[in-house]
């Protein structure tokens, strides 16, 4: 991975499922594999990979040409050949309007870290928009979903 990942913005584990919490305001994401209650993205590992979570958030500072922040996700996971962007949002209400935001974070992070980072090194690349407090999204989110990849 790029120099730009720092190795205070990374987690690893091998657990065989652990969670993605983002419960600490103005702190970036982490994983967590004993609470439960705290995770928003939930992860089953099943073979035990080695998963690297890199913070992007709250971490990895990425700015405009003006010096204004980008817009980022929460951060990704690598293994072997697969990159997985996640966003976190907890809110419940009108989705339209978190998941359009929620959307756009991904979009952005992607468009940055491709432009530092040679994706071609992960032929599977996913992304994935958490919200623990509307688990189940209707049909448009179905097609904003298949639009994305």
């Amino acid at each position: 991975m790029s120099e730009i990942f720092k190795t205070l913005c990374q987690d690893m584990t091998n657990a065989s499922k652990f969670g993605i919490c983002d419960d600490k305001p103005h702190q970036r994401a982490y994983i967590d594999e004993i609470d439960g209650q705290k995770w928003t993205a939930v992860v089953q590992n099943l073979h035990r990979r080695k998963i690297v979570f890199t913070a992007i958030d709250n971490c990895i500072e990425f700015n405009k040409a003006n010096g204004n922040k980008e817009r980022r996700c929460e951060g990704m996971l690598t293994f072997d050949d697969t990159i997985v962007f996640i966003e976190i949002k907890e809110r419940k209400g009108d989705a339209k309007t978190w998941a359009k935001k929620a959307d756009d974070q991904l979009r952005n992070s992607i468009r940055i870290i491709q432009e530092k980072v040679n994706l071609d090194l992960y032929p599977v690349r996913k992304a994935y928009i958490c919200n623990r407090n509307q688990i189940n999204l209707n049909k448009s989110h179905a097609v904003r979903s298949k639009r994305f990849q």
